[in-house]
């Protein structure tokens, strides 16, 4: 489990010395015996969020949420998840309750808006969000192939290969997510220490691809257990030279046949043709919609 705790928020505010009404640990055992399918708490809780401050607490009404205040965008916005619940649907009763911890949490913090996922528990107050002043900000694709059989392995330039991301190679791979998670809608960048931490969960999935004098000039992540795909991208001198689909390749390899699962921003029109493209085939659509903080 990757649990941190990290300095505090540059914001001076007498919040800081206010106990939160939820530890971390809470936070943890009241998800775990109220799950939210989809979530990884391990990456959101204990690697995302810096502390127990940033915990939207709504236990009353059923649900606890987060704003993962350690992924930054370039315009400062945060991304929000329930993360655990014994509710499925948030409704008119339990709206203004939550959506007022949620801005009192994000206006303590100093955040200006806060990014949400209409789906499941938001998805059926939509009108009363739009009333709220939230809007739609992008779209998240939800894609599957359903047998990674895109055609033959394409061979590689002569002397590169594939290698797992050691210790020594962890600076490269810091080098290609920044190159590769440039600004563009729906993209949240950790800090360094944050994006090696989640890496290192799923290591055994998480590849460079070494050109003939060892530098790297691609790289995939994948978690393996759940045949999901997280990310692929190169150096930026390297975009439209096939990279991609070798990438693809490798994944099949480390995976074997059957279904392969990704999700893309719809806005990002180049990833999303590419992988219409090779076979993959929209499962849900996700609209993000940005709730703007009022001083």
């Amino acid at each position: 489990m990757w649990i941190r705790f990290l300095p505090e928020s540059s914001h001076s505010a007498s919040w800081v010395n206010r106990a939160p009404s939820i530890t971390i640990e809470e936070a943890f055992a009241y998800c775990r015996s109220h799950p939210v399918a989809g979530i990884d708490l391990e990456r959101f809780l204990g690697i995302f969020t810096t502390d127990a401050h940033r915990i939207v607490d709504a236990r009353d009404v059923g649900l606890v949420g987060i704003i993962m205040d350690r992924l930054t965008i370039v315009d400062g916005a945060k991304p929000f998840e329930w993360i655990g619940g014994d509710v499925e649907k948030i409704d008119a009763t339990t709206f203004p309750i939550v959506v007022e911890r949620l801005r009192r949490t994000a206006r303590e913090l100093g955040i200006p808006s806060i990014d949400l996922a209409l789906s499941a528990h938001w998805s059926n107050v939509r009108d009363l969000l739009a009333r709220e002043g939230a809007h739609p900000q992008f779209v998240d694709l939800e894609l599957t192939h359903a047998d990674c059989n895109w055609g033959p392995d394409r061979p590689l330039p002569e002397g590169w290969r594939w290698a797992l991301v050691t210790p020594d190679r962890e600076p490269a791979y810091i080098s290609l997510l920044n190159c590769g998670m440039g600004p563009m809608p729906g993209v949240y960048v950790p800090p360094e220490a944050e994006a090696l931490a989640s890496m290192r969960t799923t290591a055994d999935g998480t590849k460079l691809l070494l050109d003939a004098q060892g530098q790297a000039q691609a790289m995939i992540r994948c978690k393996l257990a759940n045949r999901y795909l997280h990310l692929i991208c190169c150096a930026s001198e390297m975009r439209g030279r096939g990279l991609g689909r070798l990438a693809l390749d490798e994944v099949r390899r480390m995976l074997g046949p059957g279904p392969l699962h990704l999700t893309v921003v719809k806005q990002n029109e180049h990833a999303h043709g590419f992988y219409l493209h090779m076979g993959f085939v929209e499962t849900e659509q996700i609209e993000i919609w940005r709730l703007p903080i009022v001083p």
